[in-house]
């Protein structure tokens, strides 16, 4: 029985409680122009903090849109660095392609101006160790060529064919040792035997076959035809330095090449003998 009261005044409690509640609910829902005394204290005191977890709240989000537009700033990088390099990979191909189809219209061009049968060969590769002294061609005797065939460019001598297979050709250029070039000087017409030196130099001997002999600095060197392998007229060099020979009786010089041994790209093989005498026509 004794518990009844307290039960009761609990009731009571609850009830005035919840009353307060909704009543505070209504007047404080209301538009109203004044706040109440509790309304205004708190806040006074929970508006600076309110304010504090604003901007603590604007800085991390500031934070985190920038460590998120770096990311992607570092992704679009990326993909336009990749882009880029894809585009310069392609302008690059674009630019060999017009270089290498100028070539060859050059090299079919001066192919044309010629009677017999000729075959365009591109430079395989050479060995590393010989750099300087001979070429591998792309083409062999399915197209033509044989062991001994002459191979030039629109710039003059480039060697001659040794080894060959069915798809390629080795080329004994004309800067190395064991080539040996019959010549005739365009301007005095001297007989000379023309030699590679093989020193990494890329240069010439020019030996005349003549005791008497009229070769001077800047005289065009053109191949003579009485080689059995050159046709009559391609340029060889030009004469670069001439120097007396031993006791003086004779001469011997030194020229330049006119093919670029170095960037040796296509060629030009002879496959038969050759008519014409276009190297007199270069000089």
């Amino acid at each position: 029985m004794k518990q009844q009261p307290l039960l009761k005044r609990r009731i009571v409690v609850t009830a005035i409680c919840a009353v307060v509640l909704i009543c505070l609910i209504y007047f404080t829902a209301r538009d109203r122009d004044r706040l109440s005394v509790a309304e205004r204290a708190g806040r006074e005191i929970f508006s600076p903090i309110a304010r504090g977890a604003s901007k603590i709240s604007r800085e991390i989000s500031s934070w985190v849109r920038y460590l998120a537009s770096i990311g992607e700033t570092k992704a679009e990088n990326e993909r336009l660095r990749s882009e880029l390099d894809a585009l310069r990979h392609e302008n690059l191909q674009m630019e060999e392609a017009v270089r290498e189809n100028q070539r060859l219209r050059i090299l079919l061009g001066f192919a044309d101006a010629l009677k017999g049968d000729t075959v365009v060969a591109r430079v395989s590769y050479r060995d590393p160790g010989n750099w300087l002294d001979s070429v591998v061609i792309n083409k062999g005797s399915d197209h033509g060529i044989a062991s001994g065939c002459a191979v030039v460019t629109d710039r003059g001598v480039v060697g001659r064919t040794t080894s060959v297979t069915r798809n390629t050709a080795t080329v004994v250029l004309a800067i190395d040792s064991r080539s040996a070039v019959g010549g005739i000087d365009a301007r005095s017409r001297d007989l000379v035997l023309v030699e590679g030196l093989g020193d990494g130099s890329g240069l010439l001997h020019v030996c005349p076959l003549g005791a008497e002999n009229d070769l001077e600095p800047g005289d065009v060197i053109i191949t003579s035809g009485l080689g059995g392998v050159y046709p009559r007229g391609y340029v060889i060099g030009d004469i670069i330095s001439v120097e007396p020979g031993k006791y003086g009786v004779s001469k011997s010089a030194f020229a330049r090449p006119r093919v670029d041994f170095d960037r040796l790209d296509e060629v030009l093989v002879l496959a038969e003998p050759i008519e014409g005498a276009l190297g007199e026509m270069r000089e």
